[in-house]
Formats: C-alpha cells, structure tokens, sequence
C-alpha cells in the first residue's frame, strides 16, 4: 500500500512540474519580438573604418541609430574632432536614420547591454524603446 502511495505522489509532483514548464514557454513566445539592427551594423561598419576609432558599438530603434566610438591613447585628446567626423561620415551613409555619437563610456556600457538582450532575443519591443530612450538621455548629459 506504502509503495502505491509513494508512487501516486511521485507521479503527481512530475505532471505538475511539467504542466508549469509548458505554461511558460508560451507566454515567452507570445511577447518575443524582433527589432531591425541593420542601421546600427551598417553604422559599425561606416566608423570602424575610422583611422582613430579601435572599435564601434550600436543599436538603433526605428530611425535612431546610437552609436558608441572606442578610442584610446593618444587620439583621446581629439574627441569632439573624432566624433564630429563620424557623425559627417554617418550622416552620408545612413540619410534616413538620425544618428547620435558618443565616446563616453557609459554609453558604451549600455549599448552593449542592450546589444546582448537583442542578440539572444531576450527583451520585447517595448523594452528596446525604453532602453534607448535611457541611452539617448544619458547621451544628452
């Protein structure tokens, strides 16, 4: 009688478990939507090529293309000429899109957060928006 009820009971904390997984996967399904992030490839691809600029990171949302520049050592003490050729630079490439440049590390931080959660498709439409939103801000001061 022992070994019945042991069973029983086995047997009913399994199927519970499992109608709880199936539950979930659902619901992540449901709200995972994707966000274009060819303006901001493109846009890597448009500044890397930069002679002072190691390294480029962007996202972009709708029409926003937010755009962080790596650049290290001696060429720091030339910034605002560096982010200022790349905006020239993006805005001929990318005519549709209004792009916003930074080399504040910050920035740099964000973008690449927000790049991880958009890669492993992890964050919903509503949340990108949020989120660039935030960078715009800080970018702003």
């Amino acid at each position: 009688m022992k070994k019945i009820l042991i069973f029983l009971l086995v047997l009913q904390t399994l199927t519970a478990c499992q109608t709880a997984e199936e539950g979930s996967v659902e619901k992540f399904a449901t709200t995972n939507e994707t966000v274009s992030q060819d303006l901001a490839e493109k846009a890597e691809e448009t500044v890397e090529v930069l002679q002072r600029v190691e390294q480029a990171e962007a996202v972009s949302f709708n029409d926003d293309v937010y755009v962080y520049l790596n650049v290290t050592g001696f060429d720091r003490f030339f910034l605002k000429d560096i982010r200022s050729q790349a905006e020239k630079k993006l805005k001929t490439s990318l005519p549709e899109g209004k792009v916003h440049v930074s080399t504040d590390k910050k920035i740099e931080m964000e973008i690449k957060e927000l790049k991880q959660k958009l890669d492993a498709q992890q964050i919903t439409k509503k949340n990108v928006e949020k989120d660039t939103k935030k960078i715009k801000k800080d970018m702003e001061g």
